[in-house]
């Protein structure tokens, strides 16, 4: 997913490992997903994979654990790689790094027994992937094709990592650093935070899952299957492929599973709750951590130690203002 910024952090934090990526268990990794897609890559019996949208290479090492065991190639595309993949592709001769963005990327694939796609999650980029996908394969059928964020919330909202590069009569009206609420087709007052997403929820041409059905629309014999976990996993094949009821043995007990869409439901709602949660206590801090500051300065003001002169002519006893605002701030005994 375009990883929600973890709440009080920056868009674009640098980070590490799976735990560090997803500090919060917001499940944004497809490493959460390995489960699902690695057996379907054995069904294929690939020796070829795509990854489209690297990220910070949490996934990616996983391909190449799952790769060692049976000499597949992993080709990883990042057109800015973090320090993380970049480290990840020194140690690792057998991953092809591939700087470039996904629609430069796949214009030039071919060969590929698998793509992830795991890139920019809008209806326009998507639609383009797939479009190029499409035309890698000619008259031939497709690779095995593997999506994430099918689910909420970008499976009918779309989100930009770069709005710039979308042709701006391909862009839905934009939101900055907009709070999503499953329960809001808007912009909520608190929720997940995404740097640019799509004002509304819903349309035509409008988020992951909605580019991917169209794209399946348009093409005979496609078999998509939805996995709803982890903001939604596709997988996405051609029906006449010599692997596919291997394939279909792994994902049909998964596809569209009830339990797993109410599991979900709830998952998702934690963390929206608990990102409100987290939000609402870092403006507590701040608003106190601003009464400390503004009753520091007082102790030290002029304007205070005319205030207590004046108490003492007047005869009031007891601690002075100044030694009250200081035992609030936890420092009696200084300046005594």
């Amino acid at each position: 997913m375009s990883r929600p910024d973890r709440p009080g952090h920056p868009a674009g934090t640098p980070v590490a490992t799976l735990d560090a990526t997803d500090p919060d268990q917001v499940g944004a990794s497809l490493r959460n997903l390995a489960d699902v897609i690695l057996p379907c890559l054995d069904a294929v019996g690939a020796r070829s994979v795509l990854e489209v949208g690297a990220s910070h290479g949490d996934f990616t090492s996983a391909l190449l654990d799952w790769a060692r065991g049976g000499d597949a190639r992993i080709a990883a595309v990042e057109p800015a790689p973090p320090r993380e993949l970049l480290d990840l592709a020194e140690r690792h001769s057998e991953l092809a790094l591939v700087r470039k963005t996904s629609h430069e990327a796949l214009r030039e694939a071919s060969g590929h027994d698998a793509i992830i796609i795991d890139g920019d999650h809008n209806y326009y980029t998507v639609s383009e992937d797939l479009r190029l996908v499409g035309e890698a394969a000619g008259e031939g059928p497709l690779p095995l094709v593997v999506l994430h964020d099918l689910g909420w919330p970008h499976g009918r909202r779309d989100g930009y990592y770069s709005p710039d590069r979308i042709p701006a009569d391909r862009r839905q009206p934009l939101a900055h650093n907009a709070y999503l609420d499953p329960a809001d087709p808007g912009i909520a007052d608190g929720g997940l935070l995404v740097e640019w997403a799509a004002v509304r929820e819903g349309g035509p041409r409008n988020g992951v899952l909605t580019a991917v059905e169209d794209f399946v629309r348009d093409r005979e014999g496609m078999r998509l299957a939805i996995v709803p976990a982890f903001f939604g996993l596709g997988v996405l094949w051609h029906r006449d492929r010599p692997w596919s009821e291997a394939v279909a043995r792994i994902v049909d007990p998964l596809d569209g599973n009830p339990l797993l869409q109410r599991l979900e439901a709830n998952r998702v709602r934690k963390q929206v709750e608990w990102a409100r949660c987290f939000r609402a206590r870092q403006a507590e801090e701040e608003r106190l951590r601003s009464q400390e500051e503004l009753l520091g300065a007082l102790t030290d003001s002029r304007a205070l130690g005319w205030a207590e002169r004046l108490s003492r002519l007047r005869g009031r006893g007891g601690p002075t203002l100044r030694e009250q605002i200081r035992r609030v701030l936890g420092r009696a005994g200084e300046g005594a």
